[in-house]
């Protein structure tokens, strides 16, 4: 393989309930180095943060390579580990640059549309850009009755956990994991997403994100049993002792957290029921369960009760689907009529000054 570096994927945004979450922000904050790409979405402009990629892996970089929701090969950003630089297409998530002459440069592509193309496709282009607008806001609106659904799914298995057995669960993980570790420094926390909603459906990238992680523990349990506050839990441990946390948070529920990575331990732990399941993987012997399921014992109204709520959820989630998949149908119409715009003379002088090459 002619890649020196390797690359870890992760989704760049997520369409919550809540809405679309991203964690550019808090990026910028771990970057050293911030370029914020401005101009309108193309495949050009994923094509540039893809080649900016591989351009780093040759030089023996670690690269994190942050993926479009709806869009299967599109890219939004890049994050070069070692020499911590960070290429983001700004304008998308409406990011401004608030440390300019010290961390943050600005290259704008506006400027390489061409305005007779332009207004050959003024019209076709307002009418892509109003449906993706509204295929995206019935998806947050679908997505958010999920979630409605999902939090009387929870009650109702939280009215049947037996709450202490958890809390013994749980000091035993901390006791056997922390040991008597406390490190003479603070602990940092940064922040990922595991996944998100897709127009092919739930999707997430924790096969790459955990590839070289020795110990990974699998949480199943039922909705509401605790798995996100018990991972928030080990998270305030880690810190608390030195040690630094990465939060990975849910695709679904901008609140919740799916995974949390303590990387001074190579550990991580991670939610492994619908909709990503996981079980430990021959050959790996740090895979195992950690099962709180045993915990919540359901009555049989709360099965009834369940299964009645589960129905409505799956509905929602396939309506979500499918607004998704035609918010992406327009996402794909606005960038591929943008891309016709473009001067392709401009666009190589502008990106050229990009490619430096750095010592590690």
């Amino acid at each position: 393989m002619w890649l020196n570096g390797n690359v870890t994927y992760y989704f760049g945004h997520a369409l919550t309930g809540q809405g679309v979450k991203h964690l550019y922000k808090e990026l910028m904050e771990e970057a050293e180095l911030v370029y914020f790409l401005q101009g309108a979405p193309t495949f050009k402009g994923s094509e540039l943060l893809k080649e900016l990629g591989y351009f780093y892996v040759k030089q023996g970089f670690s690269v994190e390579w942050f993926k479009h929701a709806l869009l299967e090969d599109a890219v939004e950003a890049v994050y070069i580990k070692g020499c911590n630089r960070l290429f983001v297409w700004a304008s998308e998530w409406a990011l401004e640059p608030t440390l300019l002459g010290t961390k943050h440069r600005v290259l704008s592509f506006y400027d390489c549309l061409e305005a007779e193309q332009l207004e050959k496709a003024g019209e076709r282009l307002a009418i892509a850009m109003q449906e993706r607008l509204s295929w995206r806001e019935k998806c947050i609106a679908t997505l958010n009755h999920a979630i409605k659904l999902h939090d009387e799914w929870e009650i109702i298995t939280q009215s049947c956990m037996n709450w202490q057995a958890l809390d013994e669960q749980v000091a035993s993980l901390k006791t056997e994991l922390f040991q008597a570790i406390t490190l003479n420094k603070a602990g940092t926390r940064t922040h990922r997403l595991l996944g998100t909603l897709t127009p092919r459906g739930a999707e997430n990238t924790v096969d790459s994100i955990t590839k070289n992680i020795t110990t990974r523990l699998m949480i199943k349990g039922k909705p509401g049993t605790g798995k996100s506050s018990l991972m928030k839990d080990l998270a305030n441990e880690a810190n608390a002792r030195g040690l630094d946390a990465q939060i990975i948070w849910c695709g679904l529920d901008a609140g919740s957290v799916d995974m949390v990575i303590i990387p001074e331990l190579n550990f991580c732990i991670f939610d492994s029921t619908e909709p990503h399941v996981f079980d430990p993987q021959d050959g790996r012997l740090g895979d195992r369960i950690f099962d709180i399921g045993q915990h919540c014992m359901l009555s049989k109204k709360a099965e009834t009760d369940i299964e009645a709520v589960r129905a409505q959820y799956k509905e929602a989630m396939q309506d979500a689907m499918g607004y998704a998949k035609r918010y992406a149908e327009a996402e794909y119409k606005v960038r591929e009529l943008l891309d016709h715009c473009l001067s392709t003379s401009l666009w190589r002088e502008k990106t050229a000054p990009l490619f430096e090459r750095v010592t590690k």
